[in-house]
């Protein structure tokens, strides 16, 4: 039985309105649309399914230029699937690659997925559906850590982090190098890119469990990069996206959450400011923005806060979106958010 459930009025993105898709645990896929998405629908995918539990979503193009979506699932079997429309509870079709992958995302007509390193490969795609497995066994330093970490620049640049380590491909992903070692035991969580920087949020500097940094880079071939301040989020901190500051163009607003706290660059993270208890909710798993001053939190309990104010304040999208999805519970998670906007913004 295919079970679809509507909440709040949802209405079909117009032209100019952004779409979000929303990927969690036991197989929970949501799509809202707006600059204040408090509507969403949900549905489970594959099928009735509460056993696959979703990682990650992206956005962008198959071989034909059409718009796609490819999510990333912990089941090794179903570990990536792929759809055109992420309203269409039946459109998914299921990749079986060797590997839980835990990031996915599109750049400049090429889909790149990372995650376990047990078969010392990457992922590229030029369809979102045949995959290929890219040999990393030769990067220096490399580990058995999952990689989670992922980001280009709407190139043929692209960058991956693992454990304190930042390696980069300046052939769109063909040929990988180690950029970057920190060199200081700590975890990079996420990258990103916006306004011709790089960023990767990194944890547990020196190993402690108190000082998290975010690194800054203007190039994906030098070795080069400046790191903020401890930006005093916690080390359980998982989740930072970058966009265009609409205080400035020239500039990017960088925002990382942990539980229901923030801390948010606007000056493309030459500093921060924190913000406790500023998330309507806690246990924050994955964020993300539209380019123009809209960003979507996603939380445990399937919970949504958005701002339209580049972060600045926050609001409740949606409480407990368990009753959209059939058999999600308050104790499940909402685990990753992605707009239907090309990246980088």
């Amino acid at each position: 039985m295919t079970y679809k459930f509507m909440v709040r009025g949802y209405n079909p993105p117009e032209d100019d309105d952004v779409q979000w898709g929303i990927v969690g645990e036991d197989g929970a896929i949501g799509y809202g649309s707006g600059s204040s998405p408090t509507g969403w629908t949900g549905y489970r995918s594959p099928n009735g399914s509460n056993s696959n539990d979703h990682t990650d979503i992206g956005y962008g193009k198959d071989g034909s230029g059409d718009a796609l979506w490819v999510r990333t699932t912990s089941n090794n079997n179903l570990e990536l699937a792929y759809s055109s429309d992420i309203t269409a509870t039946g459109s998914w079709t299921s990749v079986n690659v060797t590997g839980r992958r835990y990031n996915v995302k599109w750049s400049n007509d090429k889909w790149v997925a990372v995650g376990t390193t047990s078969q010392d490969d990457i992922l590229t795609s030029t369809d979102g559906a045949t995959w290929s497995s890219v040999d990393i066994t030769g990067l220096s330093g490399l580990s058995g850590t999952d990689i989670y970490a992922l980001a280009s620049d709407g190139g043929n640049n692209w960058i991956f982090g693992q454990d304190d380590r930042v390696y980069a491909s300046n052939d769109h992903g063909v040929n990988w190098f180690l950029l970057k070692d920190f060199d200081d035991s700590s975890k990079i969580r996420e990258a990103a890119y916006s306004n011709s920087k790089w960023y990767v949020m990194r944890t547990g500097i020196n190993g402690g469990s108190s000082v998290e940094k975010v690194g800054v880079a203007a190039s994906a071939s030098s070795g080069s990069w400046t790191d903020s301040a401890d930006i005093l989020i916690g080390n359980n901190a998982k989740a930072m996206f970058a966009s265009i500051s609409t205080g400035s163009a020239s500039q990017s607003t960088v925002i990382v959450v942990n539980s229901d706290d923030m801390a948010r660059s606007t000056d493309s993270g030459a500093t921060f400011t924190r913000t406790q208890n500023c998330l309507p909710f806690g246990s924050a798993n994955g964020i993300s923005s539209d380019g123009d001053g809209n960003w979507v939190v996603v939380h445990n309990g399937g919970d949504v806060s958005y701002s339209n104010d580049d972060g600045e304040t926050w609001n409740t999208g949606v409480e407990n979106l368990s009753f959209v999805f059939p058999g999600f519970t308050s104790t499940e998670a909402i685990k990753a958010v992605a707009p239907n906007k090309v990246l980088p913004l």
